[in-house]
């Protein structure tokens, strides 16, 4: 194989594998509030610097240490919609990893295993390659990393420029994501590296570069806002647990874990082969990897960082075999094999629009129709979507809480950490934020659910895994009597979300008792998966009360299906009075005359049955029912 193709295949198969992992549906929900807040500053020409998106604390500081990368992200959107912006994100992605490759090759790995190292920290990363402004710290990682070589090899007026554009890079960094603060952390760790090994004059430009990062860092709109940000990231896990703050655990980041094991063999390998200087590169993974063990939302970083450092040792290790053309071209088909045959396996390679899997759009187009939107809870999940509106400009319903973790006091994170509150707790803090209606998601593992007490909440909508419910207000009472929905939740970290049917309407509620026992019954089929004798019981309280309780499509679909289910069982002489009640109620079609002649012709009451089969052909003309409803009539006339 001809050199140059030795050397850069690998890299394209690292980049097919990359863009692999990136080209997937928009499913990433903080993307919304970064659009959105992009949207606000190109409308505004500046940063809020207040929480305009809530009703909740809406004059509190809002630290929007991300405002370039927002900016950026809704130009895209405006431009390309979600899937420029999936587009977008992935060539950022792609020149960051090239980029890591190119300083991997340099620092000596073979083009072979650069990729192959890359394309396993980026596997390990992969649920973190998404449309946030974290991938700028990514590539900003990647430059460290690039400054930090400069900055070892050269010196004189070559070294200074390469620490300015270092410094320059930082305050750009900065602008795009917090993350700039592992800047100084890399740099200062190559710095202690080179002064162990007693190159005070390398030491020396990588600490005064160091140095220097601290202040660019806080080159932004936000200023010292910065250092509040990282503070409350670090209070944050006690007051509001939030998964990407948790510690890697083996069952749900074993990738990064044999990741990380098989940096530490490769460590141990270099050790024991007297080969310590191959160790050098490893030193800014070092904070990386404090940082990841503490927050498994640094592994990625980590894996990057560590990246060419694992693919020198490697090569180090192993010339010969990392350096054959051979080596190249298994190495790049290993690679593309793992990014093409998944997908296929997943059914193709899928579109890169919006994922609206996770979002409840039915519930929220409810909302929105009954005016549900003005003082409504949401969920801090969902409260990203819901800040975003595709044509720009303010909100029209502000949110209860959204991602926008320094947006909010440590009461709110507080409040919404807790998960020992009870009914009259929960309440208590709803009233105090003024909250009217409320839609949660996840209802199936969320214990909200279980906390809304149904004497001063209605439930009014529960589809899929939402449920909205809505205060006993009187300007709500025409909706709770049309919608209100006859449940309450409970919650236990063992069984989840468990409905509990409420057998009697509470004292608020405007629902007529027959009214309530019908959708008792509809409840009580949903949850047991057929008419059971509980939900039968609530359908015949309903059907027991006076004629015009019931409106009459409900009392005549009730009636019919009723009268059906005991035709079926052998039970004409209960059948026929539900029947004969659907028709009163206006039923006629095919299906219900059908079964009423049935009945009749089944009580032995010939003369009615052969005219009831008489009107049923006339109904089902030259279907196969009426061609047998004629037959049947012609049978019965004899």
């Amino acid at each position: 194989m001809p050199p140059k193709a030795a050397r850069w295949l690998p890299l394209a198969a690292l980049l097919v594998f990359t863009a692999g992992l990136a080209l997937r549906p928009m499913a990433e929900s903080d993307l919304f509030f970064h659009l959105k807040a992009g949207q606000e500053i190109l409308r505004r020409h500046g940063l809020a610097g207040r929480n305009l998106f809530s009703f909740t604390y809406p004059d509190y500081p809002d630290i929007d240490t991300s405002w370039l990368a927002e900016v950026g992200a809704a130009l895209v959107f405006a431009a390309g919609g979600f899937p420029g912006v999936v587009v977008a994100k992935t060539l950022v992605l792609l020149a960051t990893f090239a980029g890591a490759w190119r300083v991997a090759v340099k620092r000596g790995a073979g083009p072979a295993v650069a990729a192959c190292a890359l394309a396993a920290a980026a596997y390990a990363g992969r649920d973190r390659l998404v449309e946030r402004p974290l991938i700028f710290s990514f590539a900003g990682a990647v430059a460290a990393l690039a400054a930090i070589d400069a900055l070892r090899q050269r010196r004189g007026p070559a070294a200074w420029r390469a620490g300015a554009a270092f410094v320059v890079g930082v305050a750009l960094w900065a602008n795009l994501h917090a993350g700039v603060f592992v800047a100084p952390l890399l740099v200062g760790a190559a710095a202690l590296a080179e002064l162990a090994r007693g190159q005070r004059p390398a030491a020396g430009r990588l600490a005064l570069a160091a140095a220097a990062a601290l202040p660019a860092m806080l080159a932004t709109p936000v200023g010292l806002g910065l250092l509040r940000y990282l503070v409350l990231h670090l209070q944050l896990p006690a007051l509001h647990p939030v998964d990407e703050f948790r510690a890697p655990t083996w069952l749900s980041d074993a990738p990064l874990w044999i990741y990380a094991g098989a940096l530490g063999l490769a460590a141990a390998a270099a050790l024991v082969r007297d080969q310590r200087e191959l160790l050098v590169d490893l030193a800014p993974a070092v904070p990386m990897a404090v940082l990841a063990a503490r927050t498994v939302r640094f592994g990625a970083d980590f894996a990057l960082v560590s990246a060419p450092a694992l693919a020198a040792i490697v090569t180090g290790l192993l010339p010969a075999w990392s350096r054959r053309g051979a080596s190249a071209v298994a190495a790049a088909v290993a690679v593309v094999a793992l990014a093409v045959v998944p997908r296929l396996a997943e059914g193709g390679l899928g579109g890169i629009g919006l994922d609206t899997s996770e979002i409840p759009l039915d519930a929220i187009a409810f909302a929105d129709a009954q005016g549900l939107r003005d003082r409504m809870y949401n969920d801090f999940e969902i409260g990203s979507y819901l800040t975003f509106d595709p044509v720009g400009g303010f909100p029209r319903h502000r949110v209860f809480v959204d991602p926008r973790i320094p947006a909010y006091p440590p009461e709110m994170h507080r409040l919404l950490g807790r998960g020992d509150l009870s009914r009259a707790e929960w309440d208590k803090a709803m009233d105090r934020y003024g909250v009217e209606s409320a839609l949660v998601a996840y209802a199936g593992i969320n214990r909200r659910v279980a906390w809304w007490d149904s004497a001063r909440w209605a439930l009014v909508w529960s589809a899929g895994d939402a449920r909205i419910f809505v205060r006993r207000l009187p300007r709500f009472a025409a909706l709770v009597a049309a919608r209100e929905i006859p449940a309450t939740f409970t919650f236990t970290p063992e069984e989840g979300t468990v409905t509990v049917p409420l057998e009697q309407p509470p004292a608020g509620s405007p629902v007529a008792a027959c009214e309530w026992d019908r959708r008792l019954g509809d409840l009580l089929v949903q949850l047991d998966g057929e008419l059971t004798p509980r939900a039968r019981a609530a359908y015949d309280r309903a059907l027991a009360a006076p004629p015009s309780c019931l409106a009459p499509a409900d009392l005549a679909r009730l009636a019919a299906w009723l009268g059906g289910v005991d035709l079926q069982a052998g039970r004409a002489a209960q059948a026929l009075p539900l029947l004969d009640r659907a028709r009163a109620a206006g039923d006629h079609d095919p299906p219900t005359t059908a079964n009423r002649a049935a009945a009749l012709e089944a009580l032995g009451r010939t003369a009615e049955a052969a005219a009831a089969w008489q009107e049923v052909a006339a109904r089902a003309g030259g279907t196969p029912l009426g061609d047998q409803a004629r037959a049947r009539a012609a049978r019965l006339g004899r």
